[in-house]
C-alpha cells in the first residue's frame, strides 16, 4: 500500500515533511505504531521524500523518483530479518553502517529503513549506535518499532519520534467497509487492536473461523469440558500466535466489562474471581513475548490451557 491508501497516515506525513523543509529533519527518525497502522508505509515515504530531486518532496517524476518507483534507487537500503530469523544480526547492521559510510551516488541523501527495527540482539543494537552517534554526511536512519520498550534507551535518544495512531474506530470501520462489505469487521478490527490494514490481514488469514473455534473452546474450558491435551496438541502446531492474540483481547474484554460496567460494551455476565482472570491475562501476555525462544509449546499451550480452564470456570463459580 502506498500513503495516499492510509488517510491516518496524512497528518505525522504532513509534520514530517515541515520539519525536513525546515531543516528540523534529524539522521535518525524511530517510526513507532502498532503492526496493521503502516509504520513501513510511512517509513518508505520518508525515504523516497529525503531522495527526491525536486522541491515538492516527494514529486514522483524526477530521476530520483522514477529510480524509487522502479525499485532499484541506489542511495537506499531496506534491512528486515532474514527469512525464518528471529533478530536483526550483527552482521546485517555492520553491512548497512558499511554500505551508508560510501559516498551517494546521485550526490544527495542516503537513506536506509530498518523495519522491527526492535528485532535487534544486543550486538546488532551496539552497532547500530555506533553509527547514530557518528552518522555519515547526509544519511538518514528510519527506524520502525511495535515496540519500542525493547529498543535500548541510547538509540530511542539518539531519533526523532514519530508515533502513528490508530484512528478513530468509525473512520477504521468506513475505511474497511469501502474496500469490502462485511458484518464482522467490528469483531476483527477489536481483535486487530484498532489497526485497520491488520483486521484486513486477520480476515484474509481467516480469522472469523479461528473466532468461532476460540469463542467454542472458552466456553468448554469455563465447562470443563475441552480436551485439553488434543486441543493444545493441535494449537501449537498451527494459528498459536493467532490463539494467543485471540485470547488477549477476549480476557482483557472480560476485564474492561467488569471494572468499567458503564463504558459502551455488552454486559459480562456475572465474574465472581476477577483475579484469577487478571493472572491469565498476564500468562497468556508472557507466553506471546516467549514465542520466539526456544520452548516446548506443546507443554507451554497444555498448561496455559489448564490455567485457563480453572481461572474460566472459578469466574463463573
Amino acid at each position: 500500500m502506498k500513503l495516499a491508501d492510509l488517510p491516518w497516515l496524512s497528518e505525522p506525513a504532513r509534520r514530517a515533511r515541515e520539519a525536513f523543509e525546515r531543516g528540523r529533519f534529524g539522521h535518525g527518525i524511530l517510526v513507532v505504531a502498532a503492526p496493521g497502522l503502516g509504520a513501513e508505509v510511512l517509513a518508505r515515504w520518508l525515504a523516497q521524500m529525503a531522495l527526491c530531486g525536486n522541491d515538492s518532496r516527494p514529486c514522483g517524476t524526477c530521476a530520483s523518483c522514477q529510480l524509487w518507483a522502479a525499485g532499484n534507487h541506489p542511495d537506499y537500503r531496506e534491512l528486515r530479518r532474514e527469512e525464518d530469523a528471529t533478530q536483526l544480526k550483527v552482521e546485517q547492521i555492520r553491512d548497512l553502517s558499511a554500505a551508508l559510510s560510501l559516498k551517494s551516488y546521485r550526490g544527495g541523501y542516503k537513506v536506509a529503513v530498518i523495519a522491527e527495527a526492535d528485532a535487534m540482539n544486543a550486538n546488532a543494537a551496539n552497532a547500530l549506535l555506533k553509527t547514530l552517534e557518528e552518522p555519515p554526511p547526509s544519511t538518514i536512519l528510519v527506524l520502525c518499532s511495535a515496540r519500542p520498550s525493547r529498543l535500548p534507551a541510547t538509540i530511542v535518544s539518539r531519533c526523532q519520534r514519530i508515533d502513528i495512531a490508530a484512528p478513530p474506530a468509525r473512520d477504521a470501520l468506513a475505511w474497511l467497509a469501502a474496500r469490502k462489505p462485511l458484518q464482522q469487521w467490528p469483531t476483527l478490527l477489536e481483535h486487530a487492536a484498532g489497526a485497520p490494514v491488520r483486521a484486513l490481514e486477520l480476515e484474509s488469514a481467516g480469522f472469523l473461523e479461528l473466532d468461532q473455534d476460540m469463542r467454542n473452546a472458552v466456553e468448554r474450558l469455563a465447562a470443563r469440558s475441552l480436551d485439553i491435551l488434543s486441543t493444545a496438541e493441535r494449537w501449537h502446531k498451527k494459528d498459536l500466535g493467532l490463539r494467543l492474540a485471540w485470547l488477549d483481547t477476549w480476557i482483557a474484554r472480560r476485564v474492561r466489562q467488569v471494572l468499567a460496567p458503564a463504558a459502551h460494551l455488552p454486559p459480562a455476565g456475572e465474574i465472581r474471581n476477577i483475579s484469577g482472570l487478571f493472572a491469565l491475562l498476564d500468562r497468556v501476555r508472557a507466553f506471546k513475548l516467549e514465542l520466539d525462544t526456544p520452548l516446548n509449546k506443546q507443554l507451554a499451550t497444555e498448561e496455559l490451557l489448564m490455567r485457563a480452564e480453572t481461572a474460566l470456570a472459578a469466574a463463573k463459580a
